[in-house]
Parts: C-alpha cells; structure tokens; sequence
C-alpha cells in the first residue's frame, strides 16, 4: 500500500536520483547509466523510471507520492540512518537502511541479487515503533547469545595471527600464541572465530547535518556473525592508548541493539562529528 510500504525498482530510483540530484545510501544500488552514455540513452532511461513508476500508482502528471518523496530525500540525507549488509548461509542476503523520521522509522531493504552483480528492487516500508536500532536489528531474526567472556585485545596481535595462518599456519590458537594472544583470550578467540557461521554482517551508522551539508560518520561499525553455538559482536576502535582494539562479546537481540545506540550516541556528540 503506497503511504506504508512499496518497491522501486533500480531503474526508478536511478530516475528519481537524478530528478532530486541526490546520491541514496551507499548500500543501497540503484541503476546508474555507465558513463559512455548518450543523452538519448539517459532519455529513454527516464522515461523507463517514470513509466514503471505511473504504473504503481507513485507519479501523477509530474506530482511524486509523498511517501516516497520523503523517503528518498531521508534515504539520502538521513537525519540519521544504521545501514545493515548482512550475508546469509541459507536464507537471503541483503543491504537494509534505516533512518529516523521523527517517531517513525523508514526502512528500504534491497535484497542481493543471483548472481550478486544483479540489481534487485528497493523494498520501502514505515515503522511506526521500535526506532532504527531496533528496526534494524529485528531484520537479522531473534538471536541468542553464544556462551564465554568477552575479549579485547590489540588488532596488530590479531592481524599479525590472520596473516600467519594465510602462510600456512593451520591452527588458530598457535597463531595468536605467537602473537601474544595467550590464555583464556585466545581460547575465546579460537573457539568464536573458528566456529561455522550461519548468519554474519555488519551494522553502520551516519547522520547528515543540515546546517552545515555535510554528512557524519564513525570511523568503526558493528560487526556481528551468529554459529550454531550463538551468536558475537565484533568491533575494532580506537583505544585511549592511541592503539586500535579488538573486542570480541557475545550478543542477543538486546546486546546488538544496546551497542547501536551506544553508537549513535557517539556520533550526536558535537566533539565526535567526523
């Protein structure tokens, strides 16, 4: 029902990029003309975009659908947005934003296509609860927390132990040993990272201001992946030492949605806008 929910097609959206001059979110694709093009080729491009998007009902004479107007102005500059790319073993892999539009919350999920170069529709929808920390953590499914501590160690150490085990090096509690990584932080380590994953991706967020046009990022994100013994949350940040960590924890639905915040926090702080 347009006004809740509709799709856009890739060569739609490249339509109504190029109407509003606008770039949509990096983890969204839409079908840009490659640049040999020639102005006919654009031409016919734009009338494709308008024709597909007359038939769904979105544009009347030269009048976009509200709803859609918002959303693509918000899905290209989002008062704030948590991006979500996501890799499935068995299920459907996709890119998903989320963005704050007051209480409500828009969400566009673009499922990935077979083969992955393939472009495949924008599904666009409004949530009226849930935020999009939320929102966007529920797209991931109810997920349960693996057991064993949290770890955090330097990502040098870490680095240096994946680059061993790509010369050869086939056990991965050797390889952090090597590097440092002893004890009960490497087991935790060895056994989460070894584990055969189900479900894995990762969580972004960004914020364009206004006043000054320009849009705010953090210089780290979310990283999550879920094995059949649960699931962990990953992020490599700066430390107060001036080194960047690594911090391994097991997370639920709660945990993840927690540490999304924590972002967005950090984020909104006028010190932290980068």
């Amino acid at each position: 029902m347009a006004g809740r929910e509709l799709s856009l097609s890739p060569t739609a959206a490249s339509y109504l990029c190029t109407r509003f001059d606008l770039q949509l979110h990096p983890l969204l694709r839409v079908g840009w003309l490659p640049v040999e093009a020639t102005d006919q080729d654009r031409r016919a491009a734009a009338e494709r975009g308008q024709q597909e998007l007359r038939q769904q009902g979105l544009l009347d004479g030269d009048e976009l659908h509200p709803f859609l107007e918002d959303a693509i102005h918000l899905l290209a500059r989002p008062p704030l947005a948590v991006g979500l790319a996501v890799h499935s073993r068995d299920g459907e892999s996709f890119n998903a934003v989320l963005v704050e539009h007051g209480r409500d919350t828009i969400q566009a999920y673009q499922p990935d296509g077979e083969p992955q170069d393939q472009l495949r529709e924008i599904r666009i929808r409004r949530h009226d609860h849930g935020g999009p920390a939320g929102n966007a953590v529920n797209l991931i499914g109810r997920v349960t927390a693996a057991s064993g501590p949290s770890v955090s160690v330097p990502y040098e150490q870490l680095d240096r132990a994946g680059k061993r085990m790509s010369s050869g090096e086939t056990n991965l509690g050797s390889a952090l040993a090597a590097n440092g990584i002893r004890g009960n932080d490497a087991k935790a380590l060895a056994q989460a990272l070894s584990a055969k994953r189900t479900l894995e991706g990762v969580f972004t967020v960004r914020a364009y201001d206004q006043k000054v046009r320009r849009m705010h990022t953090l210089p780290f994100n979310l990283q999550f992946f879920a094995t059949e013994a649960g699931c962990y949350q990953a992020q490599r940040k700066p430390g107060r030492d001036g080194r960047e960590w690594y911090t391994l924890a097991p997370a639920d639905t709660r945990k993840l949605v927690a540490t999304i915040d924590e972002m967005v926090k950090i984020l909104t702080r006028p010190a932290a806008h980068v």
